[in-house]
């Protein structure tokens, strides 16, 4: 008698065919896709994910009233509505570069920005207001600076330096009370003292004014009114009025 190859190999008859685990398999899957598909359609019928709060992260100078007016939310929104426009949305404000808005259940819109930094306060048409690394005035409300910020020329070239200074010498940073254009230099005063420097001055440039005035402190002197970086390698202490 002869033995055919399906009996030899009793799985090669019936290899091609889906086994009744893999079917099953499959069907959960295409359920828990159609099932996923489907919840955050579903889940917008649902008022207990209507939006109740708003959450502002990341920011200094806006406020939550002025996101809440640029969202123009419709009574009944719900977490689970498109989140796309309402990024665009915050982001067309003015003042901000960047606008995330996510979900937090189950009713809280986190909204997470990132604003035009302030580097100084500066005077226009008689006001205070906030100005930007480049020079340009802020749109926010000058009275509400989460740091104490020197008054400065409304100058790009005076903005990029202050920004400069307080990445490398943030103590110091926050003894500036003003900031000027002096020509291509920029003078900084600290109380009765100036600071001249150089518009590109470099980290090695304040830090040498940083051991200038910890070497004036420890020897007691206050007679000095300027100290000027802008000759390489050497700080020179003026006293008297100056320029």
């Amino acid at each position: 008698m002869t033995t055919s190859a399906a009996q030899r190999h009793p799985a090669a008859g019936r290899a091609w065919l889906p086994s009744r685990k893999l079917l099953l398999r499959g069907a959960v899957g295409l359920s828990v896709l159609a099932a996923g598909a489907l919840l955050p359609w579903g889940l917008r019928k649902v008022s207990f994910f209507d939006v109740r709060r708003l959450e502002l992260v990341g920011a200094r100078y806006l406020t939550p009233d002025a996101v809440a007016r640029a969202l123009a939310l419709p009574s009944g929104t719900n977490l689970f509505d498109d989140l796309t426009p309402l990024g665009r949305r915050v982001g067309r404000m003015d003042g901000v570069l960047e606008a995330e808005v996510s979900r937090r259940l189950p009713g809280t819109l986190r909204i997470r920005v990132r604003e035009r930094e302030a580097v100084a306060l500066t005077e226009r048409r008689g006001r205070l207001g906030l100005m930007d690394v480049n020079g340009k005035l802020l749109p926010f409300d000058p009275t509400r600076p989460a740091d104490d910020l020197p008054l400065a020329d409304a100058d790009s070239r005076v903005g990029h330096l202050l920004v400069r200074f307080r990445a490398a010498e943030p103590e110091l940073y926050a003894r500036v009370d003003a900031g000027r254009r002096a020509r291509g230099d920029v003078v900084l005063e600290s109380g009765a003292t100036r600071w001249r420097l150089r518009g590109d001055a470099t980290e090695e440039e304040f830090r040498a004014l940083a051991l200038v005035l910890a070497e004036l402190a420890r020897r007691g002197w206050s007679g000095w009114r300027e100290l000027d970086t802008r000759f390489s390698g050497r700080v020179i202490v003026r006293s008297g009025s100056g320029a």
